[in-house]
């Protein structure tokens, strides 16, 4: 019950904590299977559990293979018992008592005030038993606690699948890989072996579906970590801060920086932080990350506080776009010509703009459309003009699709 004890012993403290945590759901009025991100969950074990006001909490742990399921509970207390009472209530009112004592139980101090834990093995017809059941009640002597079984059988099946996953092997283990990559790789993640998916393109419950089950198979790769928490970001999923967290901090995978940094730096899951946003940053770009340097100069030169700030954000900028990273292309392109960079370099920014537009950035066509206004420095060209603006239009550019009702 290797498991359990160290779900036991950290989850207590992580309870406490999370009263203070943004956005973060502590209490669940029903069960819910453990996935990446959730308090509860323990990577490379498959839970399922429920927590209850008082932040005591009932977990199901499958372990070897299927072989074992255990149960256990945090509940308040201050002295352990010799032997707990379990008891089942089922739908029709009647209930099912077992005692548990001596070698079959699991008794553990939780790292939280007044609060103990016990553990046992569960029977298969136990556990089915469990998922029919209205309630569980577990009493050690004067300390008592119920817990309602809503939601118990699918979370408990769910985990059981995911525990198939995880002993199919390793060719199930690389089917799920490749998936998690199909569906959420990031197209300029100089660490990934696949071509990636735009953030526009991508589909957030197939991502999520695939690198959950890649997650699922275990020995978790960075990347896949990494893929998970944009897969979540895309759908919205506030879990999307813990795994780039972990994927940044933890792991030090390049990109996860400029992904966490942006989290910080919008205010998304977590308190607004420009500073952690340029800490994220200058570690990602310290790694080589592309991405990472692109944003970081844009802030340098956003929220300059001198020369030397310009100058870096500048070069910052410029090796990006050189190296063919489109939306610097288009910023470094645009601040060619509206001054932001100095003296304003209309070829320079021609080429580069035209460079972006050519990926199929639509702001980059449409910025490179006006300047054949005849305005920025070069010639006007009506025929250049309008192919460019069309192109911005084809992308969605609402500026492009305005300016040519006009037309």
């Amino acid at each position: 019950m290797t498991h359990i004890v160290r779900i036991f012993c950290a989850v207590l403290a992580l309870c406490a904590a999370a009263r203070l945590a943004a956005g973060q759901e502590v209490v669940f009025e029903e069960w819910r299977y453990h996935q990446p991100g959730d308090l509860l969950y323990d990577e490379g074990v498959h839970t399922a559990g429920v927590i209850l006001e008082d932040f005591s909490f009932a977990i199901m742990v499958l372990v070897a293979q299927g072989k074992h399921t255990a149960i256990g509970a945090v509940i308040p207390g201050t002295d352990f018992q010799d032997s707990v009472t379990s008891t089942l209530t089922m739908t029709d009112g009647s209930a099912r008592t077992l005692t548990v004592t001596g070698d079959q139980l699991r008794r553990e101090r939780a790292k939280a005030p007044d609060m103990v834990s016990y553990s046992f093995f569960l029977s298969d017809e136990d556990v089915e038993l469990f998922q029919a059941a209205r309630d569980w009640t577990l009493q050690a002597g004067d300390q008592k606690a119920t817990f309602p079984l809503a939601g118990s059988r699918i979370a408990v099946d769910a985990a059981r699948e995911a525990q198939k996953i995880s002993a199919g092997g390793p060719e199930v283990r690389d089917e799920w890989i490749a998936a998690c990559d199909a569906a959420a790789a990031h197209p300029y993640d100089g660490e990934s072996p696949v071509p990636g998916v735009a953030w526009d393109d991508m589909d957030a419950d197939t991502a999520t579906t695939a690198c959950l089950n890649a997650y699922a198979a275990g020995d978790v790769l960075p990347r896949i970590r990494f893929e998970l928490g944009r897969a979540y970001d895309k759908g919205d999923d506030p879990r999307a801060f813990e795994l780039l967290t972990k994927a940044a901090r933890d792991d030090h995978y390049p990109i996860a920086y400029n992904a966490l940094a942006t989290l910080y730096g919008t205010g998304t899951y977590t308190i607004r932080d420009l500073a952690a946003a340029h800490e994220l940053l200058e570690q990602g770009t310290a790694l080589g990350d592309m991405v990472s340097g692109y944003s970081l100069g844009r802030m340098l030169i956003e929220h300059s506080t001198g020369p030397d700030d310009i100058e870096r954000g500048r070069t910052l900028l410029m090796d990006a776009a050189e190296a063919g990273y489109p939306p610097a292309q288009r910023i470094y392109g645009q601040w060619l010509v509206d001054g932001t960079l100095g003296a304003g370099d209309p070829l320079q920014a021609k080429s580069f703009l035209e460079k972006a537009a050519l990926t199929g950035d639509a702001s980059a066509a449409f910025a490179l459309a006006q300047l054949y206004i005849g305005e920025s420095g070069l010639d006007p060209d009506p025929k250049a003009y309008l192919k460019y603006l069309k192109l911005a239009a084809r992308g969605g550019n609402e500026a492009a699709l305005e300016a040519l009702s006009l037309d």
